[in-house]
């Protein structure tokens, strides 16, 4: 799990779910999903939600509990060229877009918006990707491109940075998860927000941000928690008293997050203040009920993407204890 303040109170111990001895290991996103992927390594995992839709396809045996620990507007991640001449979503029509990899969730929800708000679909873009498939989730999980999408692999050596800067690709979205350095990742946020000629495709990532959830009424989930079965089938609370955890850490999170009005974010106010009058008080919601449509969205554009060849029921991806959250 990542080093999340919303859950940091599950790292310190002072949010403790009942009847489990949990050991927090603090790792990257991006390598938790691949060492989940690869070795099937914890008993409780921080896990991308589109990996998750893939491998269920593939009878992995991990159920998931409706906790969603990190979730923005990633399509607002954006960058091209400070020269360019894309100025709006709908002139990346024809353009070379590169991405960490294709199946991450992120890439999903971005496409998802640009084809459906915008009217390009992934089809009428190249894509490159900048992972390996030793040390990517598709390498993982025998991803292979959709039919009528073309995906090629960025040079060895190269980066999405360097090729963005040099002009061999339009549009780049990085890994969205800043502040951990990830074995899988090349190219980072920070990376293109302090590089002279790169800038962002939404000028104004925050209203865009709030345009899209008045338009569609939530935010984009991008990961999950994964239980595997054998701990569950021997003992099926863990699923509630873990999503009750991860509840209490949040809350815990939200009754101190007035610390920002003393932090190094200058305009922390009137961000706080558009946060809570766009999203209400709680902007990270767990539970299968305030979720539901946001998960059916992204299993439709998963589906629509060629990810998987079913569209999962919700509640058929969730502990049975958790299904009434």
């Amino acid at each position: 799990m990542a080093d999340y303040d919303r859950t940091a109170a599950l790292r310190d111990g002072s949010a403790k779910p009942a009847g489990i001895d949990l050991t927090y290991i603090v790792s990257p996103p991006s390598e938790t999903f691949w060492r989940m992927l690869k070795f099937d390594e914890f008993d409780v995992a921080e896990m991308s939600l589109s990996s998750f839709l893939i491998v269920r396809e593939q009878r992995r045996t991990w159920t998931a509990i409706p906790v969603f620990p990190f979730r923005a507007f990633f399509h607002t991640y954006v960058f091209v060229r400070a020269d360019s001449a894309i100025r709006l979503p709908s002139d990346l029509a024809g353009a070379r877009f590169g991405l960490p990899e294709y199946q991450m969730t992120a890439a999903v929800w971005t496409r998802g918006v640009l084809q459906h708000d915008f009217g390009v679909p992934p089809s009428a873009m190249r894509w490159f990707v900048e992972r390996t498939p030793a040390m990517s989730h598709g390498g993982q999980t025998g991803f292979t491109a959709p039919e009528g999408v073309s995906i090629e692999r960025v040079p060895e050596g190269e980066t999405l940075l360097a090729l963005l800067e040099r002009g061999a690709l339009d549009a780049v979205m990085p890994s969205p998860y800043g502040g951990m350095t990830s074995r899988l990742n090349k190219t980072y946020v920070a990376d293109l927000v302090h590089s002279p000629r790169a800038r962002l495709l939404f000028e104004e990532p925050m209203a865009e941000s709030v345009r899209a959830f008045r338009a569609h009424g939530f935010s984009h989930i991008n990961h999950t928690v994964v239980v595997q079965n054998r701990v569950l089938e021997k003992h099926p609370w863990v699923a509630l008293n873990l999503y009750n955890a991860f509840t209490a850490a949040k809350q815990q999170c939200y009754g101190q997050i007035d610390y920002l009005l003393r932090s190094s974010l200058m305009p922390a106010f009137p961000v706080l203040e558009v946060q809570r009058r766009t999203f209400g008080d709680d902007p990270f919601p767990y539970g299968i009920a305030n979720n539901r449509q946001a998960l059916v969205t992204l299993v439709e554009y998963a589906h629509e993407q060629g990810l998987v060849t079913a569209r999962s029921r919700i509640d058929d991806l969730f502990a049975a204890a958790t299904r009434d959250t």
